[in-house]
């Protein structure tokens, strides 16, 4: 049912978008409980017309991103020069447990929303994802970014410091946040105090955007609230 009704989404996007083929850009939504079914999806999207998939943030309990089954959906995103998407609010819940979205999460929940991302980035960062798919591209997208700085730090204390833990050991002496680095991109609103640590994080890698016309968006204010932030 999941994949039918990103299929049929998928279809109307990509009718919406010929309409202004130039501006209108479509991210197709990509079901990977099978990845060789999200694969043929993956390349459906992409005759389509579509330029990016998203995939759930968190996959189910027992289908962690680190697992080797995914491969071939990664090296199917590399091969079509896809960029996939991890979206806020998209995480798939075990059984017996709710849908963390925006209508049903507590504010405690939403003040942690970034928990999803970084679980799903350490099991793909940690099992070697980027060594052998080194030109997929990954975004996280509406998370901000101050939690990133920390995140790395992490990322590369556990590789280094819990080698009983972090088993996978990478070539050429990379460490985790370098595949970080040259792999993952971030959309961000107005987090000034994420800008101010945009030499930590990457400055390459952010990506400002609107998110009109959502209710938080920055429209009609978001020449004033940048400047605001860049100010910071």
């Amino acid at each position: 049912l999941l994949s039918a009704i990103f299929r049929a989404y998928n279809d109307w996007l990509a009718e919406f978008c010929r309409a202004y083929p130039e501006q209108l850009k479509g991210i197709a939504m990509v079901n990977v409980d099978d990845p060789s079914e999200g694969v043929k999806e993956l390349q459906r999207a992409a005759k389509l017309g579509l330029v990016g998939a998203m995939i759930a943030v968190s996959p189910l309990p027992d289908r962690p991103y680190s697992l080797a089954d995914y491969d071939v959906f990664w090296a199917a995103a590399q091969d079509l020069g896809l960029p996939i998407s991890l979206h806020t609010a998209t995480q798939r819940p075990g059984p017996g447990v709710p849908t963390l979205d925006n209508a049903g999460q507590t504010a405690t929940q939403r003040a942690n929303i970034d928990h999803w991302v970084r679980t799903s980035l350490c099991d793909i960062i940690y099992a070697g994802v980027f060594e052998r798919f080194p030109k997929l591209m990954l975004a996280a997208v509406e998370f901000e970014l101050a939690w990133v700085p920390y995140f790395l730090r992490m990322l590369d204390y556990v590789y280094i410091e819990r080698q009983q833990q972090a088993t996978y050991r990478f070539k050429n002496q990379m460490l985790p946040s370098d595949f970080f680095h040259s792999n993952v991109y971030l959309g961000f609103q107005e987090d000034d105090l994420g800008i101010r640590w945009r030499e930590l994080i990457g400055v390459d890698q952010l990506m400002w955007g609107s998110d009109y016309p959502h209710a938080e968006s920055t429209w009609p204010k978001s020449r004033e609230i940048l400047e605001r932030i860049l100010a910071g």
